[in-house]
């Protein structure tokens, strides 16, 4: 009787175990993806645009334009560095959550363990940029601006093709069958497949419009992802 009570007990506190796991993947998956989305905003109402800059060859214009609104593109990157932070929880959560497939959540898993530092330092490179350089269009700042945001946005397109593409590809792999429905599968599948058509466009000609395709995807995928975990 007494080892029925103790294998009950401890049934249920994995259950427990369990339902917290859900519940902060849920919300970090969430709170993540929004967090993205407002650091996003930030950005596009800046007027700025890094990845045009260089892709056009007008680090000068960008420089100068950065001047204006130095503040706003401080807090949009660091709004987003604490984005991929959040996001980088959510995939640990998530990747917790596969129990039958474990070697595709640890594929998975590594994706979101790989982009969150290496997207945390290209956003650095960025703010180095903004800060350091904002302003000032001499030939040296320009030259300077033109190495350091190359190395910055080709980070972030790499770690963004992991984060939102990658990581969600495999992970919606390995949850099939558990927590992952047939729809979210599909929508993984096109997660991964965006992310590969970005890597594609990035050894291309950098991200451009169309490699950024993979951003709503990959952040509707969180979003929807979130709101599973919290459901079941």
């Amino acid at each position: 009787m007494a080892a029925q009570l103790v294998q009950t007990q401890k049934v249920s506190e994995a259950v427990s175990d369990v339902a917290v796991t859900r519940r902060l993947g849920g919300y970090t998956a969430i709170a993540g993806a929004v967090t993205m989305v407002i650091g996003a905003a930030l950005w596009g109402t800046s007027g700025t645009d890094l990845w045009l800059a260089l892709d056009s060859g007008d680090m000068a214009g960008y420089l100068a334009a950065v001047a204006g609104v130095k503040a706003q593109l401080v807090a949009n990157l660091s709004v987003w560095i604490l984005g991929v932070l959040i996001l980088g929880v959510a995939g640990t959560m998530m990747a917790e959550m596969c129990q039958k497939r474990k070697v595709l959540a640890q594929v998975g898993l590594i994706c979101f363990r790989t982009a969150v530092p290496l997207v945390i330092v290209a956003f650095i490179a960025m703010l180095a940029v903004v800060v350091q350089l904002g302003g000032a269009v001499d030939e040296t700042a320009v030259a300077i601006g033109n190495v350091v945001g190359w190395i910055g946005t080709r980070a972030d397109d790499l770690a963004t093709a992991l984060i939102i593409g990658g990581g969600p590809f495999f992970i919606s792999l390995a949850g099939r069958g558990e927590w992952v429905p047939a729809w979210l599968l599909r929508w993984g599948y096109l997660a991964g497949l965006a992310g590969l058509f970005s890597l594609v466009c990035l050894y291309i000609q950098g991200m451009g419009a169309y490699g950024f395709i993979i951003v709503p995807i990959g952040v509707i995928w969180m979003i929807a992802a979130g709101v599973v975990l919290l459901r079941g």
